[in-house]
């Protein structure tokens, strides 16, 4: 336990470095999402081969790559969020197609399966960091809006986790997560969202975002997508643990002691990011 809570401190303290800067340097996101990222696909790339899948390297690093320069290009030609968006889907969506058709065609047995997981890597990691960069960058006042897209799975599981301890009783998926309780989901998910709908109101009190629609709408709208974030969270952590259980893993790596690896510690993050997105974008056209 004593591991656990040093390593979560020093990882919260590696993310607030990144993050904080970031406020009056917005492409150290992108620095944060490049180092995310490549550990993320290669814990998940080994994770598969665990599972006795082989992934084309070459191609899971060249979709890092291509997203990356969508964003720097997007940054650099100050393009719109929506905009970037759409260059980033018209282009990894077909590169995606052609990750599961090549590394299928040139394996000699011509396992799908293979061709699949390529894909899947590549989406399932840079789609998610892609908006992280692109919320910080290409919105005004990006950064506000970042903070809960990163930060709600971490407070979805810290309310999810108090919750769960004192009042959990019903087991909601003992074959998959045996700690796990729909009343710890359920709290999880209304803290989570009451925490969102909080911030977003002193963001209101402070001026730092203004509304053409009654305070108390947005306040409505912002619970509703705080909920949805813990959803889309625990979501994510469920799709993880999937993803261990098929190739026969405990952890995607050691990296944080008592925590496993990079993406043990940002599966969940990885959904919630998009849905940051979603509120931002909402939050712009009430504005």
């Amino acid at each position: 336990m004593r591991q656990r809570v040093i390593t979560g401190i020093v990882f919260t303290v590696a993310v607030l470095a990144f993050v904080i800067p970031s406020f009056w340097f917005t492409p150290l996101m992108i620095v944060f999402s490049i180092v995310v990222g490549s550990i993320s696909m290669y814990e998940l790339t080994n994770a598969f081969k665990a599972g006795g899948f082989v992934t084309n390297g070459f191609m899971v690093a060249l979709g890092g790559v291509i997203s990356v320069m969508i964003a720097l290009v997007s940054y650099f030609q100050k393009t719109e969020l929506t905009l970037a968006l759409s260059y980033y889907l018209l282009i990894m969506v077909p590169y995606c197609l052609a990750c599961v058709v090549i590394p299928s065609v040139i394996d000699k047995e011509n396992h799908l399966g293979n061709g699949a997981v390529t894909a899947v890597t590549v989406l399932y990691i840079s789609f998610p960091l892609f908006c992280l960069s692109a919320l910080s960058m290409l919105t005004e006042r990006g950064w506000f809006y970042m903070v809960p897209a990163l930060f709600a799975a971490w407070v979805s599981d810290t309310c999810a986790y108090f919750v769960g301890v004192t009042l959990g009783k019903h087991k909601i998926l003992p074959h998959l997560s045996p700690k796990k309780t729909w009343e710890g989901c359920i709290g999880g998910a209304i803290g989570c969202a009451i925490v969102v709908m909080f911030y977003f109101i002193v963001l209101f009190w402070l001026g730092i975002i203004t509304l053409t629609v009654n305070i108390g709408i947005f306040s409505l709208l912002s619970f509703v997508l705080g909920f949805l974030m813990s959803v889309m969270s625990q979501l994510g952590d469920w799709l993880a643990s999937l993803i261990k259980r098929m190739c026969g893993i405990k952890d995607y790596g050691n990296l944080f002691p008592g925590h496993g690896g990079m993406l043990d510690r940002f599966d969940s993050a990885f959904f919630t990011i998009p849905m940051g997105v979603l509120l931002a974008l909402i939050t712009v056209l009430l504005t």
